[in-house]
């Protein structure tokens, strides 16, 4: 299930938190996590030809993870913890990320599987729900043969890796990290806990960097937030024959908040290895909260060239994917969150490479959910 979630998964955070412990004691482990359901009904055309046919209605989804965190202060001020994140649903990956951090007056840094700097996703676009997002979360309305506009993207493929984030200077922070194989982020991949280094087959990338810069003011009553950074894949291991290469992906967002009023745009571009596969998806959102309620709208638009829901590699053709919603949430209390959604999903294939039918596809959907943070 990590996958379903953006950023929007990483997007939207869990706050997990771990009181540091006192030296003399040790590592003490925290235990925390969430738990999120949604029922959702998506309303297309279900006739021979078309993506909802022998498609059901409505669905029930949940998604789980249990966090394990331990961390302690040392007496020299230096701060030292490891995380791992297990998946509450059955997985082909069941631990989700896990590693180890020393932070102090130099900053952090951290070693393990988890996200890179974009795909942590530290700026986002507000309209969103702790469910429902109009970009990627676990929850996107449309059978269509594209069910994502993902922001939140870096090229490593969340692999082990090495990452500094710098302490805070007058509102600016830098985080880079470094790859050192995108084929290695499972216990049983070559190289990862036995002898020798990383497998790097045909068709995988190895020293991948990444770096993304963030801005952060609050003025009195109002605020802002920036980020934009990349990610560089150094090598790739191409397949014979294929039109593949070394990719990259740049990122930049914005959110400006004037009391309970905010308002943000995201656009992320993605450089695809070989010819004419690159990528690009923008969008942004709004949305004004009092007291427990938060009311938002959220859209997204992108294009994709020769991708797999168009007519393969290198073909010249395109599709398009678009989506918006409108959302709603309340917090019963802490740790409580219930959210609903209303959203419209539209696509186009311009290589008509999709089945009949399927070029143009539209969807209406409407959710309720909730998550619970522990």
């Amino acid at each position: 299930m990590k996958k379903v979630l953006l950023g929007t998964t990483a997007l939207l955070g869990v706050g997990t938190v771990a009181g540091a412990a006192q030296a003399s004691d040790g590592i003490k482990l925290d235990v925390g996590g969430f738990f999120q359901v949604v029922y959702q009904g998506v309303f297309d055309d279900k006739s021979d030809g078309h993506a909802g046919n022998h498609r059901n209605v409505d669905r029930i989804l949940h998604n789980a993870e249990v966090h394990f965190k331990g961390e302690t202060t040392l007496d020299n001020g230096l701060t030292v913890g490891a995380q791992i994140e297990l998946e509450g649903e059955q997985a082909a990956d069941q631990i989700d990320k896990s590693f180890v951090y020393w932070s102090g007056g130099f900053g952090k840094v951290q070693i393990g599987t988890m996200d890179g700097p974009i795909g942590a996703c530290p700026v986002f676009p507000p309209g969103a729900t702790a469910n429902f997002s109009g970009f990627s979360p676990a929850s996107w309305g449309g059978n269509q043969p594209r069910s994502s506009n993902s922001v939140c993207s870096d090229v490593s493929n969340e692999s082990t890796q090495i990452k500094y984030t710098t302490p805070n200077f007058a509102g600016f922070q830098l985080v880079v990290a470094y790859v050192p194989s995108n084929n290695a982020n499972d216990y049983n991949d070559a190289g990862m806990n036995g002898a020798g280094t990383p497998a790097n087959p045909d068709g995988t990338a190895h020293h991948t960097f990444g770096a993304y810069v963030t801005y952060s003011y609050a003025g009195d009553g109002w605020g802002v937030d920036w980020g934009g950074g990349g990610s560089w894949q150094g090598k790739f291991n191409g397949t014979e024959g294929a039109n593949d290469g070394k990719s990259s992906a740049y990122q930049t967002a914005l959110t400006v908040t004037f009391g309970g009023f905010a308002v943000g745009g995201i656009f992320e571009y993605y450089n695809n290895g070989g010819d004419d596969n690159n990528a690009w998806v923008a969008g942004g959102g709004a949305s004004y909260g009092v007291d427990a309620w938060t009311v938002g709208i959220q859209g997204s638009h992108g294009t994709f060239y020769a991708s797999s829901a168009g007519g393969g590699n290198g073909d010249g053709g395109h599709d398009n994917n678009n989506r918006i919603i409108l959302t709603g949430s309340y917090e019963m209390g802490p740790g409580v969150l219930l959210d609903a959604e209303l959203g419209y999903t539209w696509f186009h294939d311009t290589s008509n490479a999709t089945d009949e039918g399927n070029d143009d596809y539209s969807a209406f959907d409407v959710g309720i959910g909730s998550k619970f943070t522990f």
